[in-house]
């Protein structure tokens, strides 16, 4: 195949996941030309790790000065990316996730077959606000969101587009960019393949530490994307989930009170426009 592919991988702080991920990266049949790894400024040892593999096996290096979530790292290497000025498409990877050998030749070979300028692993359409996901009987599809991990873009729509909005830090940045996408009229597919293994899911339940900044940041960037991209039908779905999710919050969660608070103060960022690393995910200590 003379397609050229720069795979990013984003890391913090998951040093012995990210050598496992690595391995799968540079055991593809079908190898990416250039592996762009951004290390959101690590301490368990990550960094060192990287500065022996600089410059092996096409691996190029980024190391960011704080922590700037994935949307920040991911919109670091996609802006190194367009700059080399050779590369038709962006494989969007996670540490986490470790993936099959053919799994960026499939996403390739369908991505070229198709009208599709994005090709992700997994994705669904959105009724009223809700996702519904991808039927997972058939194959390929189109969908109007893809999940970023594991997705497949082509580069000169990256270039059109601009990257990943860096104000989303955590969630929901894969779908603002998928709505953009698709206002720009082009068609964004799913490859049901099964070809990443998927090590850390989510929050680890719905009402864990993890369940509370993730809802945080859920709610301020849904915020974000009301704004950005304003439809009066999916603004009353926006508002019909954040007070279902303040319901259920307020009425079964342990920590009800500072999980109510969290979803408001999410929202109130959102309309402020308060964007970043607000909350610290591991302190759960807000920073602005």
């Amino acid at each position: 195949m003379n397609i050229k592919v720069c795979a990013i991988v984003v890391t913090y702080n998951r040093l012995e996941t990210l050598k496992t991920a690595i391995a799968h990266i540079l055991g593809q049949t079908v190898p990416p030309s250039e592996i762009v790894i951004v290390d959101n400024n690590s301490t368990d040892g990550t960094k060192e790790y990287l500065q022996t593999l600089q410059g092996k096996n096409s691996i190029h290096c980024i190391y960011m000065e704080s922590n700037t979530g994935s949307a920040g790292a991911i919109a670091k290497a996609m802006t190194y990316g367009l700059t080399r000025n050779t590369y038709d498409y962006f494989w969007i990877l996670d540490d986490d996730t470790f993936y099959a050998a053919n799994a960026l030749k499939d996403l390739i070979e369908n991505i070229e077959q198709t009208d599709f300028v994005m090709l992700g692993l997994h994705g669904a359409n959105f009724k009223m606000g809700a996702k519904v996901h991808a039927d997972p009987n058939v194959r390929l599809q189109e969908i109007d969101y893809a999940m970023i991990d594991g997705a497949i873009i082509k580069a000169d729509v990256v270039r059109q587009l601009g990257p990943l909005c860096e104000e989303f830090f955590m969630m929901c940045d894969d779908q603002e960019y998928s709505i953009r996408i698709r206002r720009a009229g082009y068609k964004i597919g799913v490859l049901k393949n099964g070809a990443d293994d998927r090590q850390l899911l989510g929050g680890g339940g719905q009402f864990t530490k993890a369940t509370l900044w993730r809802n945080y940041y859920s709610a301020r960037n849904h915020t974000f994307i009301i704004k950005k991209h304003f439809s009066f039908i999916e603004f009353i779905a926006y508002c019909y989930h954040q007070v279902k999710l303040l319901l259920t919050a307020a009425i079964l969660a342990p920590d009800r009170f500072r999980r109510v608070k969290f979803r408001l103060l999410g929202i109130w960022h959102g309309i402020r426009g308060v964007g970043g690393r607000t909350l610290d995910p591991g302190t759960l200590k807000f920073l602005k």
